[in-house]
């Protein structure tokens, strides 16, 4: 696998936009649009809030279509909590696509990202429309993910090659986020963190979807900012077969290594998001091992990742482990406290469920000083293992959401 400069519409047969269409009072890009040239197979995972925005719900009915070719994206407005009208404004952005590209509305997708609770100035987003399908252009996948972001500090974008037989195939993408972020996304297969991805790999829609939720357990749904799970969560990945491998069809070599590349993406993209959390100063990367099944390893981590206490600590520069040890205890998996090991970077700090006596408190502290932090919650009772992502608490993350709807 080879990572490359490349974004969201770097895949063969993928283009992209990104343009101002009035939404957001700052006049900055709001408005953009991810289009494959050739019908695609199309997976998603959504948000499992129970108060779904309107464009979720959209997006989940149309995937039940066989193929899609577009995903229409605003930010500067959530089109969330706006009824049957903002149902009715989410379906009407499909047709907007469908209409200018000449496609059913079935095979055009939908998300938004913003302010909750207020309606979309559809009659903006109608006018832009033409504009907005004429930038079209495999060069503009950066274009793309400017014009998605919220009150993102950078644009977030990837693209790897891996090699699939003799054929190499792309797999690129482009993601938001920095507050609100607290995921728990499932597939359909059957603030707010937005994905989109893209492959010119031939793979069928079943595998599709298998691949992004193996891809998402490990990436998305192990990162947090602040513990709030947002109601437009959504992850995209269309697949349209320009690259003319053997087509993917079940779970053998090629599907490996194509579920590799696409986790390889997706964990960098999700490592983008945590680093760029709303005023965050601190990275922390928060590795579980030694536990009994995965599972119990995942639950630990994102609960230690999600602990306010050491959030607030870390952005103090105060190695206060004692956080980990009672974020880890209050998790609701069972595990023996006396056999635990925590480590500072390299540091131990406990060692076997006690204190370890003369703990050089001065580099603890100047560990806590550097940019990224790394913590380690050694469990010692199995062979399994995971990693969250989070950032720290900062003043500025106050200010940016106490302000966030005036």
């Amino acid at each position: 696998m080879i990572v490359v400069k490349g974004t969201v519409s770097s895949p063969k047969g993928f283009m992209a936009s990104g343009i101002k269409a009035g939404i957001k009072k700052s006049g900055r890009a709001d408005l953009a649009l991810l289009y494959s040239e050739v019908p695609a197979v199309a997976a998603a995972a959504f948000t499992t809030n129970m108060f779904q925005a309107s464009p979720v719900k959209v997006s989940k009915d149309h995937l039940k279509a066989k193929e899609h070719q577009a995903i229409i994206v605003n930010s500067g407005n959530a089109n969330c909590a706006n009824g049957r009208i903002g149902d009715r404004d989410a379906l009407k952005m499909t047709e907007f696509i469908g209409k200018a590209l000449l496609l059913d509305k079935r095979e055009v997708l939908v998300a938004s990202t913003g302010i909750i609770g207020v309606y979309l100035p559809l009659e903006k987003i109608e006018k832009a429309i033409l504009e907005l399908v004429g930038e079209l252009s495999e060069t503009k996948g950066t274009r793309f993910a400017e014009a998605i972001m919220t009150t993102d500090t950078m644009k977030k974008e990837l693209a790897v090659k891996v090699k699939l037989g003799k054929v190499t195939v792309t797999v690129g993408g482009a993601c938001k986020g920095v507050g609100m972020i607290y995921p728990f996304m499932k597939t359909e297969r059957h603030a707010t963190m937005l994905c989109f991805l893209t492959t010119d790999a031939a793979i069928t829609k079943r595998m599709l979807g298998a691949s992004l939720d193996e891809a998402i357990g490990d990436s998305f749904n192990m990162i947090s900012v602040d513990g709030d799970m947002s109601t437009n969560d959504s992850c995209f990945i269309m697949a349209n077969g320009l690259a003319e491998n053997r087509k993917i069809n079940g779970k053998g070599d090629d599907y490996r290594k194509f579920t590799e590349a696409l986790k390889f993406v997706t964990s960098e993209l999700a490592k983008k998001l945590a680093r760029d959390g709303e005023g965050a100063t601190k990275f922390m990367e928060i590795s579980v091992t030694g536990a009994k099944d995965e599972k119990d390893a995942k639950v630990i981590a994102r609960k230690i990742s999600t602990s306010n206490l050491l959030k607030c600590a870390v952005y103090g520069e105060d190695p206060n482990w004692g956080r980990i040890v009672a974020a880890a205890g209050s998790s609701g998996v069972n595990f023996d406290p006396d056999k635990v090991d925590v480590y500072l970077g390299s540091l131990k700090a406990l060692s076997n469920g006690m204190s370890v006596k003369g703990l050089d408190k001065e580099k603890a502290h100047k560990l806590f000083t550097k940019r990224d932090i790394h913590i380690k919650v050694d469990l010692k009772s199995g062979l399994h293992k995971a990693t969250a992502w989070t950032c720290d608490f900062s003043k500025e993350y106050v200010a940016i959401n106490s302000e966030y709807s005036t």
